[in-house]
């Protein structure tokens, strides 16, 4: 028991540092629309103190960066902690999504508990530092560089092997909504690009331990080893929702049969289909996104 509590201990901790890093200065700009008409030019634009949304589409979970979105509109009422809402993308698609806002919506992947004061745009006004609750907000028009092309898409493919020797052919292919496998070298939070790995193949650690090593080979040849958190024990403050979520579905994606999900504990092998573009990348790239 003393050496599950410690190990669940050091999985809070770990969390809880990595949400510190999340911290950033935003180039964004967007006039925001309150649900009282008012419109705010707002300079650094962010949510929660990120460039990304945190989405649910067809109950998959997302993050979509803010420098794909031309407009977001907001359909459902004040007091709703979930809203429908309609992203509006730079490259002309539409999406329809749902999106918490209230006070007890789950937290983020990096977050400990639930939110306590309802989740916030802010950014700075001619005023100076400014602040709205999503709740607060009927319409966002973001306000992009003339002629900036927004980011392409890509679309990874993979084949998952459970612990148990079951294969998926998963397409769409996310960790907890990005395109981007988080995981430990020491004491040290680095991240994978998905696009640019060949093979990841999981191992199992010591019994009681909330930690995976992981070896992950790209397609230059390179590898790189580290942990990565899979633990099931579930933490202080998490809703049936976000538990559910970190356990079952740190990886989602398109298989055959519709919507996919798995946990970190359950997955031994992952192999990438091949893509020339992220086969071609050079080495000296990939070592500057670890860092």
């Amino acid at each position: 028991m003393e050496c599950k509590g410690r190990s669940s201990w050091f999985v809070v901790l770990a969390v809880l540092w990595a949400s510190a890093s999340w911290a950033i200065t935003s180039p964004l700009k967007a006039t925001i629309i309150d649900r009282y008409g008012n419109q705010h030019q707002v300079d650094k634009f962010t949510f929660q103190g990120r460039q990304d949304l945190e989405i649910y589409i067809q109950d998959q979970r997302k993050l979509m960066p803010l420098e794909k979105v031309a407009r977001l509109r907001f359909e459902g009422e004040r007091g709703d902690e979930e809203q429908r809402i309609v992203l509006v993308l730079r490259n002309g698609s539409e999406e329809k999504a749902v999106m918490q806002t209230g006070s007890s919506s789950s937290p983020h992947q990096d977050a400990v508990g639930g939110g306590s004061s309802g989740r916030r745009f802010a950014g700075v006004t001619t005023l100076g530092p400014f602040s709205i609750l999503a709740s607060d907000v009927r319409e966002i028009v973001l306000r992009h560089p003339v002629g900036e092309l927004p980011p392409a898409d890509k679309i990874l493919k993979a084949s998952i092997i459970t612990t148990e020797g079951k294969r998926f052919e998963v397409e769409d292919l996310l960790f907890r909504g990005k395109q981007r496998l988080d995981f430990f070298r020491g004491r040290n939070k680095r991240f994978i690009p998905l696009a640019k790995v060949e093979r990841i193949d999981f191992q199992d650690g010591a019994i009681g331990e909330e930690f995976r090593p992981i070896t992950a080979t790209y397609w230059t040849g390179k590898t790189v080893m580290g942990t990565v958190e899979a633990s099931t024990v579930r933490l202080s403050g998490e809703t049936d929702r976000s538990y559910f979520e970190r356990v079952n579905k740190a990886f989602t994606g398109e298989s055959g049969s519709g919507p996919f999900g798995i946990g970190m504990h359950a997955v031994r092998h992952i192999r990438f289909k091949k893509d020339k573009s992220a086969a071609e990348m050079e080495t000296g790239e990939e070592s500057a996104l670890e860092k």
